[in-house]
């Protein structure tokens, strides 16, 4: 345990500090050297004996009565010195064993007997002699005073006041680190008898290696400090151990670095306007001292001490801010570099984990600036300013900025981290959420970054679990934000991925991606989210992908950001989808019945008359510029106009944009949007319903083979009209026939894909006819009963047979069980539950049956061959 000088390094002072050293570097790399022999036979003696004395260490040093038997017995020794020699004999091996015997192991006595000969070797060798050999010496006595007794700090401080404070100043400012260290613990107990005593000694050592023209600036500090206080931050910063001390003397001694304020009438202001200048000139001296020639090493002492373990040592700290280092203080602003401020923004803003409320005030006292004394006095009825918003612009104006870098870098550097410290800057944005002044104006700023951060960590987790402790830390986060702003970050990255900016289809993709990231994983279901914003944020969806084919169709090419079709119709799909997932957040309560009828058409005559620009101007202004907040703003449209817009931007997608549904085969999307709006809103609201069933006999009437998702989206937008009270039975009816034509091709043996999604068609068609109608059954018969002419009857026979038996078979196997687990069918639950085919095929199959029974009154057709084993191997008969 003992403590080896020859093996220990010095630290040095910082690279910038301009020392000058007194010793020659060639000639401090030999200290461990000892010096030429003396060749006078009386030193030779002398130095025998002190080496025969020191080797008993090795050999007879059993008990600590030992070692105080030795350090006497080497006192003996060294007194013995010829009175005309000044040098100690073998002094690297002397200065080893007296720091071996301040071993914090051994008791006070020894430690006490190895003072004693600190002080006759000191004594001996001289001012010159120790500011030589400090470097010999200092390592071994720097830790005493971190385990002296109250028996031993005496007498170790008066060695260092008796030989320290008068070496020469070229040879303490190597070691003024180590001396600072070395007298810090003896700061940490405010009430201790030795603290004054080590107070004065550190301002002693202060003044030792101050240059001899400084400039007194006031109190304690000169123009000549500035090494001091860079060794003094370095003390801090690399040794936790001595922070606590560290704070006891920056709490006494540090300058305060605040704008000094400018008070009094304008008079008196121009009368002390030369004075003022003085104390400004002053203030940039003190200034001066502390951060140069690194103002980093400020910012870095305060860092370290507010990531400290020990809660007190925070607290001192946060107290040392507010009091010396205010964030309107020119220091952090002018001097501090801004990476070195957001660093101390971090170690600021981290003592929130801690969760206790003495950090916490002391933390919102120094971001926002001291509360007015007396607000009755300063904020009179006639004053325009108000406290709240004082401190509000306060803060905003000096620790916004660097805050947001700050918590944006906290969550770019927990990318690589574990699950918990991915969850820390989580968890420290919500406790800023605590004051509104605070998390009003950061929020908006970090919001996207915290939840983009989580969806990266999702394809990065190891595991499930740790994926879900970080989307559980960010859940808390996110619920603690006001529903308007969510959804106006929502609505800007909406803009950003339709806008006009310079932006990628990639990237423009990605942000529509983390829009249905947010639905799918964070709690966007809050009452007044799916009743108010979901719904507007569908419509500026709408609007938004409106405008920008209107640009595209004015083929504007000045601007870069002009996507070509191609990307614009994948763009539109990617859009489509997002106002689906939102759109299935809409509960039916957001849309009231219609109270006056007398105002249905002037309502929809209003909207329709009001160009796609002033709706997604009106959209933007409540989403961009006022953050949808409802508690100062209205929203835009009330809830019938929304619901209208809604039924009719949702028709305009799939009657006027058909084309571009049609080149990618695929018009489902619309068809759910639409069928959602018709689910959601009162049959009162106003809605073209005649052109919905002119699209789709259009469409239906089209020779062209038509691609099963066409033919479903056709099918459910047909049977949501109809549910939705939006046409009549009879309307629904005219479309019978066409539809089960097209259902027909779907159900041939040869093509087996989409037969059982087919068969839940046709009975989604029956449900919705109830089980009195028959369309479907004398559709299906009359397709059975007449061939196309230029086909065979023969063959048009056996086709339908077979076709036949695909229909029965798998209507036999819709049973209501599999309907309810079938994910095929949760659309189809959505609008209602269909019948079940096995309970009511009787209802469509009848007649049909019989024309193919028919087939069986002429063995020698292939049909009777076809028909025969079809009822051999089919199912629901008994034999």
């Amino acid at each position: 345990m003992a403590l080896d000088p020859g093996s220990g390094a010095i630290v040095g002072s910082p690279e910038s500090s301009g020392r000058d050293s007194p010793i020659p570097r060639q000639r401090r790399n030999q200290l461990g050297r000892e010096e030429s022999p003396i060749k006078d036979k009386t030193y030779r003696r002398y130095a025998l004996a002190v080496e025969k004395t020191l080797a008993l260490f090795e050999t007879a040093l059993e008990e600590w009565a030992d070692y105080i038997a030795f350090l006497n017995k080497l006192l003996k020794t060294l007194q013995a010195r010829p009175t005309s020699f000044h040098a100690i004999p073998a002094k690297t091996l002397v200065a080893k064993r007296l720091s071996q015997c301040l071993n914090p192991a051994l008791p006070s006595g020894v430690h006490q007997k190895a003072l004693e000969l600190y002080h006759y070797i000191f004594t001996t060798i001289g001012k010159d002699g120790l500011s030589r050999d400090l470097p010999l010496y200092l390592p071994g006595l720097a830790p005493t005073l971190s385990f002296a007794s109250l028996s031993v700090r005496s007498p170790y401080l008066d060695l260092l006041e008796s030989h320290f404070l008068d070496l020469d100043p070229r040879s303490l400012r190597p070691a003024m680190k180590s001396i600072v260290l070395a007298l810090l613990p003896g700061l940490e107990d405010e009430t201790s008898e030795d603290f004054d005593r080590t107070l004065d000694l550190m301002a002693g050592f202060k003044q030792a290696i101050r240059p001899p023209e400084s400039e007194h600036l006031g109190g304690s500090h000169t123009s000549g400090d500035d090494f001091f206080w860079q060794c003094f931050f370095l003390a801090s910063i690399t040794s936790h151990s001595r922070r606590s001390g560290a704070l006891a003397y920056l709490v006494r001694h540090l300058p305060s670095l605040g704008r000094n304020p400018h008070t009094g009438t304008e008079q008196e202001q121009e009368q002390g306007q030369q004075q003022q200048q003085q104390q400004d000139g002053v203030a940039a001296k003190l200034h001066a001292i502390v951060t140069s020639p690194e103002p980093g090493l400020l910012v870095r002492c305060f860092a370290s001490g507010l990531a400290d373990e020990q809660l007190l040592i925070q607290r001192g700290f946060l107290d040392l801010l507010v009091s010396h280092l205010p964030l309107n203080a020119e220091v952090l602003h002018t001097r501090v570099k801004p990476t070195d401020l957001e660093l101390l923004m971090k170690a600021a803003v981290g003592v929130v984990t801690r969760r206790d409320m003495s950090l916490n005030r002391r933390l919102w006292a120094w971001l926002l600036g001291p509360e007015p004394a007396s607000p009755e006095a300063d904020y009179g009825e006639n004053s325009q300013v108000h406290p709240l918003s004082s401190r509000t612009t306060y803060f905003e104006d000096n620790g916004l900025q660097p805050l947001t870098k700050a918590l944006l870098e906290m969550i770019r550097g927990a990318s690589q981290g574990s699950s918990a410290e991915r969850a820390r800057p989580y968890r420290i944005c919500l406790s800023l959420m605590d004051r509104w002044e605070i998390g009003g104006l950061v929020v908006p700023q970090i919001f996207l970054p915290v939840v983009d951060s989580v969806r990266q960590y999702q394809a990065q987790a190891s595991s499930k679990a740790e994926f879900t402790e970080v989307l559980r830390s960010a859940s808390v986060f996110f619920d603690g934000i006001e529903s308007g702003l969510i959804y106006s970050e929502i609505v800007g990255l909406l803009a950003q991925a339709i806008g006009s900016g310079g932006m990628d289809i990639e990237h423009r993709k990605d942000k529509l991606a983390l829009i249905k990231f947010i639905i799918a994983h964070f709690n966007v279901r809050e009452e007044e989210m799916v009743t108010v914003h979901a719904p507007r944020t569908c419509l500026a969806a709408f609007f938004m992908l409106q405008d920008c084919k209107d640009r595209q169709d004015r083929q504007d090419r000045q601007e870069q950001s002009a996507l070509t079709p191609i990307e614009l119709k994948e763009l539109a799909e990617h859009i489509l989808g997002v106002i689906l997932s939102l759109l299935e957040l809409v509960p039916e309560r957001a849309f009231p019945p219609r109270l006056d009828a007398d105002d249905d058409q002037n309502v929809a005559a209003t909207n329709q008359k009001r160009s796609n620009t002033d709706l997604l101007k009106e959209i933007r202004t409540f989403y961009v510029d006022e953050q949808g907040n409802l508690d100062v703003f209205a929203p835009p449209f009330s809830a019938v106009q929304s619901g209208e817009l809604l039924l009719d931007r949702a028709l305009h997608y799939i009657c006027d944009h058909s084309e571009d549904a049609e080149s990618f085969d695929d018009i489902s999307a619309r068809v759910r949007i639409l069928g959602l709006a018709l689910s959601k809103t009162p049959s009162s609201y106003h809605f073209a319903a005649e052109h919905v069933i002119t699209y789709i006999k259009t469409k239906l009437a089209k020779d062209a083979p038509m691609h099963f998702s066409q033919f479903s989206a056709l099918v459910q937008l047909s049977t949501q009209l109809h549910l939705a009270n939006r046409i009549d039975q009879n309307q629904l009816s005219e479309l019978i026939i066409p539809l089960v034509h097209h259902a027909w091709t779907f159900l041939s043996p040869s093509e087996p894909k989409y037969h059982v999604e087919t068969v839940r068609c046709l009975w989604q068609l029956q449900t919705s006819l109830t089980t009195s109608c028959r369309d479907v059954e004398a559709a299906v018969s009359a397709l059975m009963a007449q061939p196309p002419a230029d086909t065979p009857r023969s063959l048009f026979s056996v086709h339908s047979a077979r076709t036949f038996g695909v229909l029965w078979s798998h209507t036999l196997q819709d049973a209501f069980s599999e309907r309810r687990s079938s994910k095929g069918q949760s659309m189809d639950q959505r609008y209602g539950l269909r019948l079940s085919g096995m309970d009511h095929f009787q209802v469509m199959l009848t007649q049909p049956a019989f024309l193919v029974l028919d087939e069986l009154l002429d063995e020698r057709t292939q049909s009777y061959m076809v028909v025969k084993t079809w009822l051999n191997s089919m199912i629901g008969i008994d034999r």
